[in-house]
């Protein structure tokens, strides 16, 4: 192949490049600051060490020298921890860190050298000398290579000669790699003995597609590496290619092989005959002289591994093997888990593609319930189960745990701690509560934040939290839970607070509000997320220039969020954003107003009550409320809310949600159902409508509002319900 092509292979597979980098480079960060935590975990480091390994061997695949080099110093270094040479401590861990941001840096760059600038070039060689004088490695230069040069494998006396049988499914070449390369990259990691393409896969020329690959080799390759660094080699042809790595087995070695491959699971005995361990004669032998050991009770018997091994002569790792191969089938692991990636542009096709679906059907329901035939009633009720799990479970697969996005704030959390001076301990609680993924990527900005400013405007220094009785190290906390319909994400520190009585200081100064004027704590507490507002005494790196808060809020009421401060002077502050759990389809309740339609989550309601019109009254504050119970309930009035033209029947329904501001009703004239709701953005014109947070069209044709639980919540209970409810 020619090298233009082998170009063209190159840049057609190097976004899977990238992307998977990408991911083992986020594995890394990880896995060091977990290694922090533990540093005597050695799954941890053996797992460090992998995601290290591969992003070197997958960037020497792709000629990526600038990635290869500098890695492999690394990966020196962690292979030397892994020996116990070294051990972690806070400025390895560190070093480590601001390696892997640098392959991070090489990898984004890879097709684009000339952004490697000096001051970059300056930064990686000076991190190279901090590895080398850690390692002690003399080695070869930066330039070189980072391939395990002969001279070291000779005297390391660790060659070995393994035979390698490659064949490359037909989709191959259309998937955007080369055979070639692998095979010049597996040169360069020891030397090629022999190697002999396939051919007899090859059809006749008047049949051959030159877009197929019909390609084979069998090579002969001497080294120090593993098996694990060979198979690496072909890792991103793994799923469309049949290999085989074999190397130099001993004969117990090879006895070992063969029982692991056995597809049947006979005695233990029978195994070792049938791969020649033991002859059937000397078998019986050893079972006659366990069955008539004399005074021996059974359950005291000599284990019949044992005895071949002492009288039969076979070797102790034979017999494990067969031990083994019995345990792996007795414990009957389950099948390992298969993957396939999906760029998320065709996922969010499928999704839109379904809303309308789920809209047809509600149309063609509606439709057979209008001709009253009953075959049609029932087929449509079929098909709308159908399309129900066909939702639920397209649905699920953009769902992902938010760990993965509040894992990446631990470096956050470290790098910040250390550049402020203080000390700060991190957890993370419910990262495995699930969320759809379009929002993790749009919410980790927000979270971003809201973290850093918890760092420098919550949490003290050591000093003056010991001088007020706390801990020296302060506690940030990031949880995530399900409730009602959404997610909770809480950041809570044991920090300072809010100070009320600065904030409410400058809201005066900047005209936010009159001056003497003074609003509830939870209004004052909003007040830090107005559009450049700060009570930072001084600009910093990270805040001070009123910058950030007002884009935080922006952003999480554009997924139709909220957020609530709950703020202890002297003791913390805790954060509180509830998010949707999808922008996609929800389970509805549909009900009417006059001639308009409105969607309440199905997941807030609680009940339906029936009410005459006078039982509804209005306390002295103005506010509508309903007996339940023996407690009072707010009512909100839509009639009223919206002004929906409308002559109030004279029996109504109050529909009670719930919202974590607690119980509230909601007046309706309508009871339509349940109804699936496929969400429609709102125009710009609508975006700041109170307790309203999108729309939907019905099967008629008809457009529905969806109500906004806990924004109606807080019209109810907050100081503006008099002007408007009612």
């Amino acid at each position: 192949m020619s090298n233009d092509a082998d170009l063209d292979f190159i840049a057609q597979a190097m976004p899977a490049f990238i992307s998977e980098a990408a991911e083992q480079i986020e594995a890394i960060e990880t896995l060091l600051l977990e290694l922090e935590d533990q540093p005597d975990n050695r799954e941890l480091l053996d797992s460090l060490f992998r995601c290290a390994h591969t992003v070197k061997g997958s960037a020497g695949i792709f000629g990526l020298n600038r990635v290869v080099e500098f890695t492999h110093h690394v990966e020196t270094l962690l292979d030397k921890m892994r020996d116990g040479g070294i051990a972690l401590n806070p400025d390895i861990s560190t070093l480590l860190l601001q390696c892997n941001d640098q392959i991070k840096f090489l990898v984004d760059t890879a097709a684009d050298e000339s952004a490697d600038t000096a001051e970059q070039k300056d930064a990686r060689a000076d991190l190279v000398i901090r590895l080398r004088a850690l390692t002690e490695d003399a080695a070869a230069p930066l330039s070189e290579p980072a391939s395990v040069p002969a001279s070291s494998a000779d005297q390391g006396g660790g060659l070995r000669v393994w035979t390698i049988s490659a064949r490359f499914g037909p989709e191959t070449f259309r998937n955007g790699m080369d055979p070639l390369s692998i095979a010049r990259y597996l040169g360069t990691v020891g030397t090629v003995k022999t190697i002999r393409c396939g051919t007899d896969t090859v059809p006749p020329l008047v049949n051959l597609n030159p877009e197929s690959c019909y390609l084979s080799f069998f090579m002969e390759l001497e080294t120090t590496a593993n098996r694990e660094d060979i198979e690496g080699a072909f890792s991103f042809v793994i799923d469309d290619c049949e290999l085989d790595v074999v190397a130099p087995e001993t004969p117990d070695q090879m006895l070992a092989r063969a029982i692991e491959e056995m597809p049947e699971t006979p005695r233990l005995g029978d195994m070792l005959v049938s791969v020649g361990a033991v002859t059937q004669d000397k078998l019986q032998q050893v079972l006659s002289t366990q069955q008539h050991t004399p005074g021996m009770p059974a359950v005291a018997k000599t284990k019949i591994g044992d005895l071949l091994e002492s009288q039969a002569g076979v070797a102790p790792e034979v017999v494990a093997a067969a031990l083994g191969k019995q345990q792996k089938i007795r414990e009957a692991a389950p099948s390992e888990e298969r993957y396939i990636r999906v760029q998320a542009d065709r996922l969010d096709a499928v999704i839109n593609l379904l809303g309308e679906l789920v809209i047809a059907g509600a149309g063609a329901t509606l439709l057979a319930r209008e001709t009253r035939q009953v075959a049609l009633i029932e087929a449509n009720l079929h098909m709308n189960s159908l399309i129900e799990e066909i939702r639920n479970g397209t649905l699920g697969l953009r769902m992902v745990p938010v760990g993965e996005t509040f894992s990446r704030f631990r470096r956050v959390v470290r790098d910040t701690a250390a550049s402020l001076g203080k000390e700060v301990n991190f957890e993370i609680v419910g990262g495995d509560a699930e969320l759809d993924k379009s929002m993790v990527e749009k919410i980790a900005d927000p979270l971003m934040h809201l973290v850093r400013n918890s760092l420098d405007h919550g949490l003290e220094p050591p000093q003056e939290r010991m001088a007020a009785g706390k801990p020296p190290a302060g506690t940030l906390v990031l949880s995530a839970r399900h409730e009602t319909g959404a997610i909770l994400i809480r950041i809570e520190d044991d920090g300072r607070g809010i100070n009320k009585e600065r904030v409410l200081q400058r809201a005066w100064n900047r005209g936010l509000i009159e001056q003497g004027v003074v609003p509830s704590d939870d209004a004052i507490n909003m007040m830090i997320f107005e559009p450049g507002f700060s009570t930072a005494e001084q600009v910093t790196n990270l805040s001070g220039r009123g910058v950030g808060m007002d884009v935080v809020r922006r952003n999480i009421e554009a997924l139709r969020g909220s957020l609530r401060l709950n703020s202890k002077p002297g003791k913390g502050l805790q954060v509180d954003i509830r998010l949707p759990l999808t922008l996609a389809i929800i389970d509805g309740f549909l009900v009417g107003v006059g001639k308009s339609k409105f969607v309440l989550p199905l997941e807030s309601v609680v009940e339906v009550i029936e009410s005459g019109g006078q039982h509804i009254k209005v306390d002295a504050s103005g506010r509508h409320c309903v007996e339940l119970r023996g407690q009072v309930l707010p009512v909100v009035r839509l009639r009223t809310l919206y002004s929906v033209e409308s002559s109030l029947p004279d029996r109504v329904s109050v529909v009670v949600v719930n919202s974590p501001r607690g119980k509230y009703g909601i007046e309706v004239e309508v009871l339509l159902g349940q109804n699936q709701t496929v969400i429609k953005p709102l125009g710009r014109l609508f975006k700041t409508l109170r307790g309203i947070s999108g729309s939907s069209i019905l099967g008629s044709g008809e457009v529905a509002l969806i109500l906004d639980v806990v924004s109606l919540a807080e019209l109810v209970t907050g100081s503006e319900t008099a002007s408007v409810v009612g």
